[in-house]
C-alpha cells in the first residue's frame, strides 16, 4: 500500500513540474488592431500640383497666392482634376474655400468624382456653393452609380433649420465625409479664421459608392447664362481615410556579450574535477519518472 502511495505522489510531482514549465513566446496574446488616419492625397499649393484641366486659362495654380484658381462658366464643360489612389473606402475631404465672385444661378462644386466628371450624374460626392433661390447656399450632393440623387442645402426648406448663406470674399474651411459602413455622407462648413461652424448636415443614400477615382472641380452638365461666372480659389486640400493597423509584436532582442579571453597560465591538476551541466527540465522529469517506475518494479518483485 505504501509503495502505491509513493508512486502516486511521484506522478503528481512530475505533472506539477510540467505545468510550471515556461510559456513559449508564441503562446502570448496577439495585440488587437487599431485605426489610424492615412492621408491619400494632400497639397497646400506651395508648388505646382499638376492638376489636369481642359481649360488652363480658367483653372490653374496661382504661385503668387499659393492657391488654385477656378473660374466656372455654364456651357463650357470646363474641369480640373487629380487622380487619387482610392479603394472605395470611407474618406474625409478637407479644403479651404475662397469665393471671390458667385453670380446668380451659378455654382462652384468640388469633391470626389468618377471619370465622367458630370455633376448631374453618378458617381460623385460634391460640396457645392450656389447663388440661386434663397441666396448664396451651401450644398452637399451625392449621386450614386445608379444615378440616385441625395442632396441637402443650407436653405430652411431643405434641412429644416434657418436659411444660412455664405459670402463672397470670406474664407471658409470645408469638410466632407463619406461613411461606407453607414452609407451616408455629411458636410461641415466653418470660418477659416476662428473655426466657428457656419452650417453642416448629412444625407443618406443606402448603398456603397463605386467608381470614385479623382478629386475634381467641374462644370460638365452645367448650362445657363454663359456671361455669368463663379470665380475664386481653393487651398490646403487633404483627402484621408481611417485604416486598421495591426502593430507588429514587440520582442526584446537577446543581449549577446562577446566572451572576453585573457591569457592565463595553465596549472596542471593532479586530480581533474569533472563538471556536468545541470539537467534540462525534460531530463529531470524523465529521470524522476524512470526512478518511480523502477521503485514500483522493485516493490512488486519483493
Amino acid at each position: 500500500m505504501k509503495n502505491r502511495l509513493f508512486v502516486v505522489i511521484l506522478a503528481l510531482t512530475i505533472f506539477g513540474m510540467v505545468l510550471t514549465l515556461p510559456v513559449s513566446a508564441t503562446d502570448q496574446p496577439v495585440s488587437s488592431a487599431s485605426r489610424e488616419k492615412v492621408i491619400i492625397y494632400a497639397t497646400n499649393f506651395t508648388t505646382n500640383p499638376l492638376w489636369q484641366t481642359n481649360n488652363p486659362t480658367r483653372y490653374y495654380w496661382e504661385p503668387q497666392k499659393g492657391m488654385y484658381h477656378y473660374l466656372v462658366q455654364p456651357g463650357t464643360g470646363g474641369y480640373s482634376f487629380v487622380p487619387v489612389d482610392y479603394n472605395e473606402e470611407s474618406f474625409t475631404l478637407e479644403y479651404d474655400f475662397y469665393p471671390v465672385r458667385t453670380d446668380k444661378e451659378l455654382s462652384f462644386q468640388f469633391g470626389m468624382g468618377s471619370s465622367e466628371m458630370d455633376i448631374t450624374s453618378g458617381t460623385n460626392v460634391l460640396s457645392k456653393f450656389t447663388d440661386k433661390k434663397n441666396g448664396k447656399l451651401m450644398w452637399l450632393q451625392v449621386i450614386t452609380q445608379n444615378n440616385n440623387l441625395a442632396e441637402v442645402s443650407s436653405a430652411h426648406d431643405s434641412y429644416g433649420g434657418p436659411t444660412i448663406n455664405f459670402e463672397d470674399n470670406q474664407v471658409y474651411h470645408v469638410i466632407v465625409r463619406y461613411n461606407k459602413e453607414l452609407m451616408n455622407a455629411d458636410i461641415k462648413v466653418s470660418y477659416r479664421s476662428n473655426q466657428t461652424i457656419v452650417w453642416g448636415y448629412y444625407v443618406n443614400f443606402g448603398r456603397e459608392l463605386h467608381t470614385l477615382n479623382r478629386l475634381m472641380i467641374s462644370s460638365i452638365g452645367m448650362y445657363g447664362n454663359t456671361e455669368s461666372m463663379a470665380e475664386g480659389f481653393i487651398d490646403n486640400v487633404e483627402l484621408s481615410t481611417m485604416r486598421e493597423v495591426i502593430p507588429a509584436p514587440t520582442t526584446t532582442a537577446p543581449i549577446i556579450t562577446a566572451p572576453v579571453t585573457t591569457a592565463t597560465p595553465v596549472r596542471p591538476t593532479t586530480t581533474p574535477t569533472p563538471t556536468k551541466a545541470p539537467g534540462a527540465p525534460v531530463t529531470i522529469i524523465l529521470s524522476l519518472g524512470i526512478a518511480g517506475f523502477g521503485a514500483l518494479m522493485i516493490n512488486r518483485k519483493y
